[in-house]
């Protein structure tokens, strides 16, 4: 029957059992109309028109019988097949219908124009095309195409690169993820960087936001299962992709003696230099950089990969490859491939950005792989002792020296020869170092990065190592405040192997180190260690390295220079005077430790006698301007520390009467260097002589002025009396600093009893400054209450004013004189009123009202005689001298000769010797001299009388220049107007 057929009817009853899906009545059709029906024919009709959802495995026999035209299957042709539905159709109208007939052509759209012709290969491609395009059933892909694998290799391969990673993505991996969905034709334009993010995609998702690397050993393996099953079996067709003509694929199959297989176990990578030569143009070349940029947020994926991948060797083709499943690539481009895998783990190393301890275990974990892929020596355990980190040579560490900040960014990283990345010995070592400081930073406090690391090692200056070292420094002291000495030390250790990596560690000489902190000084490094331990009270520690030799790790004056600043700067931050408790004994307890080690040290003596002053102080309340209160550092950065007692006099009432401490307190300031005690002058004895003459004279001077405010405060406190005690106890100067005045027209009679080595001595009028300022200031006191002064009073005042006269400069003898005057003014009326208080005592029994109430009462009616009215009173004779003289007004110079006689039994009661005046000074007046002994050459001492002195500092002086003022006339004066 179907021989009746025409050719056109035989094509449309193909069409017609194809869209059926009828392969049974093909399969018995076909083979009997060969002369109709060409294989080409027949594949493009089931193309066109079987349905796509059909399971491949009732058609692929029938298919390959087509398309080879043997059909094993002979008993078929005796079935019956209808030919009913083409028979009825006329001729013209079967080939109309035939020309309506839209077959497509065998070759897929995108086939490539190196691929092989056969038209079975062709018709199972463009079948796995339409069936993922129309249907989405890739699970039938596999039963189209795996029993024809061994046809050619073109299939193999298109296969291996194109479906089965698509088909395991979608369907094995991560099924009903549609974000993964993607065609085949599609996925075949994608490039090499595009498909490596699109295979990739999930796992690395997988990781991202990761801070450790995951427990979970399903989840471990998805990134190296995702990277053996999709990229590589996408990686198998990089060279067919690459392939432009079908005859390389015959080379390349003829080369297939070349090819080597793995050699049991891990494959060892070659140690030879990456040159630009190595860049192959593989698409495997395009993974090494998605795992840089990965290891940049997501370092556990990449740490995984490192650690479960043994590069592009290992890929699972699941055995769609049997014999050369390890031998898809051959020895020269496996090795190329592989030693730039090692230099992505390197890259991956420096490109993290993570400081936390995990990417530093992760990067560890890169250096143990790298370590078995290269042959190396496997480096040790991270928490090791200092003593058992590896060791480096300095070609190791000197590597970095021809790199720069630009070769540590994530697209420099995997250049040929890079500085850090090369899968080089030395280059391994370097990384290991830079693993090993970032492990021991961290456990330091100071977590970084692994590329910080490399950059703090490259860097060029000292500044940033020295940044780093005094953070670490900080924290450590701010965490661990009760550490001991044992502790401190291992600390130290610990930085001495970041400063020199282990290298020349007993080289005393060195300056500079090896390691990330070894570009700061060792005298710099030893400075801060020192001062860490210092503010750490570690204090036997810092005996033992930088006091007592050997070793001796810092210069003795540099350390006494560390540690007085490091006293100073406890001192400033206390906020307490009391040296018990807080910076103060901080401070004393630095001072007291390491002044026995610095005997001759004037700056410890200093610092000592500055904390003395303080703790004194601290026991008055004091409160600075606006309400501060008073703090340490207050006193050192005061221009004038001593003017603090004098706010301390002012808040603390009668805190004048404990003068001794205040002097102390004075006096401690002074021996402190008060305000020339300067932390950045802090070097032991340099530039500072200790003179002890002239460091007594200022502390008898900061005594007096002390002494002089505390009689200020006593007057303000209206408590005269111990305000004059000071004066004449403590401030009154001895006869023998007093000079005479000097006195024209006298010279001295006796010249040769002078003494040859006499000097003019100094003149305490104008170098004692406070005492006549004490005296003058109680002498002119006034009390604020109404009630009169006693005479006793006026008589100390003016007793203390005379003494100002004695001392003043000749500038201030004007005011002196005039509150003198004042006061004499009182003392006359204040006498006055006490003897006309006498008079009325005595004549009360006089006056009596009845006059004959007495007996020898001599009245004369009532009256008193005039011998009696005129009577002279004997006060007015103790006043005015002898009796029987002229009644004359009582003169300035005769008070002065009395207030000096008073001044001269009371003020001085000390008579010593009068330092003898110089021969040839002009001027000077004629006093007594007294021979010392019989021996002509013995020269006599002159001594001088402080009643003569006062005399004549008045009269001499004042009479001639500025008595006039006052209206005073000198006895010689009175002589000469009598005359």
């Amino acid at each position: 029957m179907a021989k009746e057929l025409s050719p056109a009817q035989c094509i449309l009853l193909t069409v017609h059992y194809a869209s059926k899906g009828n392969i049974n009545a093909l399969h018995s059709f076909t083979p009997t109309r060969l002369d109709a029906l060409d294989p080409e024919l027949v594949l493009r009709i089931l193309l066109a028109y079987l349905p796509e959802s059909i399971e491949p495995c009732e058609y692929i026999t029938y298919v390959g019988e087509v398309a080879s035209r043997l059909y094993l299957d002979v008993d078929r042709e005796d079935v019956v097949v209808d030919t009913s539905p083409a028979k009825d159709v006329e001729e013209e109208q079967a080939k109309r219908r035939v020309k309506k007939l839209t077959l497509p052509e065998l070759r897929p759209p995108a086939y490539p124009p190196g691929a092989p012709d056969d038209a079975l290969i062709c018709f199972l491609c463009h079948r796995a095309y339409r069936i993922d395009a129309d249907t989405g059933l890739l699970d039938l892909i596999p039963q189209l195409i795996e029993p024809f694998l061994e046809r050619h290799e073109y299939l193999r391969t298109w296969y291996i690169s194109v479906v089965l990673p698509i088909f395991r993505l979608q369907l094995v991996y991560y099924p009903g993820d549609e974000a993964l969905t993607i065609t085949l034709s599609d996925f075949e334009k994608l490039n090499g960087r595009e498909t490596i993010d699109f295979l990739m995609r999930k796992s690395a998702m997988t990781h991202i936001d990761s801070d450790s690397v995951p427990t979970d050993t399903s989840r471990e393996s998805e990134v190296v299962r995702d990277i053996k099953g999709l990229v590589g079996p996408w990686m198998y067709g990089d060279t067919a992709r690459k392939r432009t003509k079908s005859d390389n694929l015959g080379a390349r199959e003829e080369a297939g003696g070349g090819l080597s297989k793995l050699c049991d176990g891990i494959r060892k990578i070659s140690l030879t230099a990456i040159t630009p030569e190595d860049a192959t143009g593989h698409d495997w070349e395009q993974l090494y950089p998605w795992m840089v940029s990965q290891a940049r947020d997501n370092f556990p994926l990449v740490v995984q990969i490192v650690e479960e991948w043994d590069g592009p060797g290992d890929v699972d083709l699941d055995n769609l490859n049997p014999g050369n499943a390890d031998t898809y690539l051959d020895e020269d481009l496996q090795k190329s491939l592989e030693k730039q895998y090692a230099q992505a783990a390197f890259a991956s190393c420096y490109t993290v950005r993570a400081d936390n301890d995990q990417t530093v275990r992760g990067a560890h974990s890169i250096l143990a792989r790298l370590a078995e892929l290269l042959d190396f020596i496997p480096p040790p355990d991270l928490a090791t002792s200092v003593e058992s980190l590896p060791k480096v040579t300095r070609r190791s560490t000197a590597l970095d020296k021809s790199g720069t900040l630009d070769d540590v960014e994530p697209d420099a990283l995997l250049k040929p020869g890079h500085p850090f990345t090369a899968p080089e010995l030395d280059r391994y070592m370097l990384l290991q170092m830079i693993v090993y400081s970032a492990y021991q930073l961290a456990g330091l406090g100071y977590t970084i990065s692994l590329v910080n690391v490399a950059k703090l090692h490259s860097s060029v200056s000292a500044d940033e190592p020295l940044n780093v070292l005094q953070k670490i420094l900080h924290g450590l002291l701010r965490r661990q405040t009760n550490k001991d000495g044992v502790a401190w030390a291992a600390d130290r250790a610990k930085l001495i192997w970041l400063w020199n990596w282990g290298i020349d560690a007993d080289d005393k000489s060195a300056t500079t180190g090896a390691g990330v902190l070894g570009k700061i000084p060792r005298d710099k490094f030893e400075e801060e260690m020192l001062k860490c331990f210092t503010e750490a009270s570690s204090y036997e520690l810092a005996i033992n390295l930088y006091l007592i030799p050997p070793p001796n790790h810092l210069r003795s004056k540099r350390a006494e220079q560390i540690i007085l600043l490091r006293a100073m700067e406890a001192y400033d931050g206390a906020s307490n005077g009391n040296r018990n408790r807080g910076g103060m004994k901080k401070a004393n307890d630095i001072i007291s430790t390491f002044r026995p080690y610095f005997p001759e040290s004037v700056r410890f003596r200093q610092a000592s006698a500055l904390i003395s002053a303080t703790h004194a102080l601290s026991f008055y309340s004091l409160t600075l301007q606006h309400g501060v209160p008073f703090q340490p550092v207050s006193i050192r950065v005061s221009q004038d520390p001593i003017g603090l007692i004098s706010k301390v006099l002012e808040q603390n009432p009668r805190s004048y009467t404990k003068l001794d401490d205040l002097i102390d307190i004075g006096r401690h300031l002074v021996s402190a260097g008060l305000p020339q005690f300067d932390n950045s002058d802090v070097v032991a004895d340099k530039g500072i002589s200790e003179d002890s003459e002239g460091l007594e004279s200022r502390r008898e001077d900061a005594g007096r002025r002390v002494t002089f405010m505390a009689m200020e405060a006593a007057l303000q406190e209206s408590d005269f009396e111990t305000a004059y005690s000071y004066i004449v106890s403590r401030l009154t100067p001895q006869s023998t600093s007093i000079e005479a005045p000097k006195t024209t027209g006298l010279q001295p009679k006796h010249t040769r009893n002078v003494s040859k080595n006499s000097t003019p001595s100094k003149a305490a009028a104008s170098d004692d400054d406070v005492s006549w300022r004490a005296a003058f200031l109680a002498g002119r006191y006034r009390p604020a209450a109404a009630s009169p002064p006693t005479l006793r009073r006026l008589e100390q005042r003016t007793e203390l004013l005379s003494l100002a006269l004695l001392l003043a400069p000749v500038s201030a003898l004007t005011e002196i004189l005039a509150a003198w005057r004042r006061c004499e003014e009182e003392m006359s009326s204040l006498q006055v009123a006490q003897q006309q208080a006498e008079e009325e005592f005595d004549d009360r029994a006089d006056k009596q009202q009845s006059t004959s109430s007495l007996p020898g009462n001599f009245t004369v009616h009532g009256d008193q005689p005039q011998m009696v009215l005129n009577q002279k009173r004997r006060e007015m004779g103790r006043m005015s001298g002898k009796a029987g003289e002229s009644e004359a007004p009582v003169s300035m110079f005769d008070l002065t000769r009395s207030a000096a006689q008073a001044l001269s039994k009371n003020a001085f009661p000390l008579r010593g010797a009068a330092r003898s005046l110089s021969s040839h000074e002009s001027g000077s007046m004629e006093t007594s001299v007294e021979s010392l002994g019989g021996d002509s050459g013995t020269e006599g001492q002159r001594r001088v009388r402080r009643r003569d002195m006062v005399a004549n500092a008045v009269s001499g002086g004042l009479a001639s220049g500025l008595g006039w003022v006052l209206g005073a006339t000198s006895a010689s004066g009175q002589q000469q107007q009598q005359q």
